[in-house]
């Protein structure tokens, strides 16, 4: 998922001609006064979302393309809470749903300060959304995505004591790249009908717990091969390929696992979809 698509298409006009689409830009910052802590609610209901960290001194910014028929854009702070609303709700409260592709043209860009701790909870409908998480003070952690596709990725390890990371699907597909950067305690992953990709690299906390489940899609593991691994699976009807693992029950365990010197260990549940592991 490449960053570039959201550069220059936000401020690139005003009004679609298909479907008399009315588009108007919207942008809202604020810069990072003396505050140490945000609690960041983004809330996108349809269209291309990039989120990354500021590099202006910013607390927050976004700056935002949307329908204006169809949806109406906020950035709202609470100074006393330390939080701040983010992103698009529909207008007339029917939820954020897309109706057309007509409203996939909607474009949003957030940058969050990696200088305070950061709980950051992102809402994403069909959208096509690419977090960029790698340098943040980041404490906690929610993803939930409704439809068609998110990245997140961890570049660079992050600053913070992360106590949880959650992420959820339904009909999506989910891809995290770099998840031992994210320095989260504990991982949960929920996945629906969609695929998820995770990619296990990094530089990952020794006490690390990572959980996973996947109904109907598909489950792929990427590791880097100097990392030691152990699966507890729990399937039905679900395909396992696991080369280079030495099985006990339900307990697949790496054979590089005793001289490694990082190790993960992930609790894996699957009912219908496909579970892959893959060294690099």
């Amino acid at each position: 998922m490449k960053s570039g698509l959201l550069a220059l298409a936000l401020f690139a006009g005003t009004a679609s001609g298909a479907g008399a689409q009315t588009m108007r830009n919207f942008s809202v910052e604020r810069t990072r006064k003396a505050e140490t802590h945000l609690r960041a609610v983004v809330e996108f209901g349809g269209g291309e979302l990039f989120l990354r960290p500021s590099t202006t001194g910013a607390l927050y910014r976004l700056k935002l393309r949307y329908d204006t028929e169809r949806f109406s854009p906020f950035g709202d702070y609470d100074a006393a809470r330390g939080m701040v609303r983010l992103g698009l709700e529909r207008r007339g409260g029917g939820g954020l749903r897309v109706a057309n592709r007509e409203q996939l043209a909607q474009t949003a860009l957030i940058e969050l300060s990696p200088d305070v701790g950061l709980t950051l909870e992102a809402n994403l409908g069909a959208t096509e959304s690419s977090l960029e998480l790698g340098g943040l003070n980041l404490e906690d952690l929610t993803v939930g995505v409704g439809a068609s596709r998110a990245e997140v990725r961890f570049d660079r390890p992050t600053t913070g004591l992360c106590r949880r990371a959650e992420f959820a699907t339904g009909a999506a597909e989910l891809t995290l790249k770099g998840l031992g950067n994210s320095g989260c305690r504990r991982i949960t992953v929920r996945g629906g009908v969609g695929a998820v990709n995770a990619d296990l690299a990094g530089d990952w906390p020794e006490d690390a717990e990572v959980s996973v489940s996947v109904t109907l899609g598909g489950l792929k593991l990427s590791a880097p091969r100097d990392l030691g691994v152990r699966l507890t699976v729990s399937r039905f009807l679900a395909n396992l390929k696991a080369d280079g693992f030495v099985k006990d029950g339900r307990i697949y365990t790496s054979q590089n696992y005793g001289a490694a010197k990082r190790h993960v260990d992930l609790v894996v549940e699957s009912t219908l979809g496909g579970i892959e592991v893959e060294w690099r």
